[in-house]
């Protein structure tokens, strides 16, 4: 029986000696964690402290990219349009031809020196529409040549004197070519001394209305003519004066004047005498009237050049 004692003691002894060293061993556990726990939450809150360098830190989630907007495609029966082909910077793009003449464009007025069957002399000319011009001038010549009409040769001083006032009118404004219109003052007129005809018997004579009269019968034979003041006149031409831009020019009209039929006088001093002389006169003037009606229409040919201001 004391044996059976002393084995519980033994046996029990045991067991507190187990207990207390579970005991110790969760006592000595606690403050661990514990100190685990607080240094966790200290990095968490300091991450710059100098015993979390070796704690690693929560791994920071890159934000997602956005989204890219959708395309709108165009539609397949629209193409989509090449791209502008850009302009090297040493070569600007070209002005249109309209700015360019108005950046060369002058003063819009010319004038000019012309000749030609009209005579010489100056022009001015004003542009009042990019197609259409106005233009003034004198023309004059005076020369003397003998003119045979009616069997008597005249001894005869011709005068031109003309102050045309035309309009140009251009079909297409970047062409020489014109149309011109306007009015003439006429001031076109010729004066001439009969010239006597020697007979075998060496006498001077007129032959005047188809009757033969000695010149003692006759005295000087004088003959005048002209034309009534304003012509009108329609041609054609070639250049602009006062074109965009243009400085030096040529120019040429090709034209009929409408100067209509002439009025001649004959004038002789002894008419006044001779009845027969006086008839026969009359009827000789009215021949050369007839004989000088193919210059109611008076052809015109004129050239020259032409400055802008």
């Amino acid at each position: 029986m004391a044996q059976n004692f002393g084995l519980s003691i033994k046996i029990f002894y045991g067991v507190v000696g187990i207990l207390t060293t579970l005991a110790i061993d969760a006592s000595l556990s606690q403050p661990l964690q514990a100190q685990d726990t607080d240094l966790e939450t200290l990095c968490r809150l300091f991450p710059l402290n100098s015993r979390c360098q070796q704690v690693p830190g929560p791994t920071p989630v890159p934000p997602a990219p956005a989204p890219l907007p959708p395309t709108q495609p165009l539609p397949p029966t629209q193409p989509v349009p090449p791209a502008p082909r850009p302009v090297p910077p040493s070569q600007p793009a070209p002005l249109p031809s309209r700015t360019l003449r108005l950046l060369e464009e002058r003063s819009g007025i010319a004038v000019s020196a012309n000749g030609g069957t009209l005579g010489i002399g100056p022009q001015v000319t004003g542009r009042i529409f990019p197609n259409l011009n106005a233009r003034i001038g004198f023309n004059g010549l005076s020369f003397n040549r003998e003119f045979t009409e009616n069997d008597i040769t005249y001894d005869t001083d011709v005068d031109l004197r003309t102050i045309p006032a035309f309009v140009d009118y251009f079909p297409n404004e970047d062409s020489g070519f014109r149309i011109t219109g306007g009015l003439v003052y006429n001031g076109n007129k010729a004066s001439g001394v009969g010239q006597t005809d020697v007979n075998d018997q060496g006498i001077s004579s007129y032959q005047i209305g188809g009757t033969s009269f000695d010149v003692t019968q006759v005295g000087t034979l004088e003959a005048e003519v002209d034309f009534p003041d304003f012509a009108p006149y329609i041609g054609v031409g070639w250049g602009n004066p006062v074109a965009f831009g243009k400085r030096w020019g040529f120019f040429m009209d090709l034209g009929v004047m409408f100067q209509r039929s002439p009025n001649v006088t004959l004038n002789a001093p002894g008419a006044a005498s001779n009845p027969i002389l006086a008839s026969e006169l009359q009827r000789e003037q009215e021949d050369l009237e007839d004989s000088l009606g193919r210059f109611r229409f008076y052809p015109v040919l004129q050239v020259g050049v032409t400055y802008q201001f």
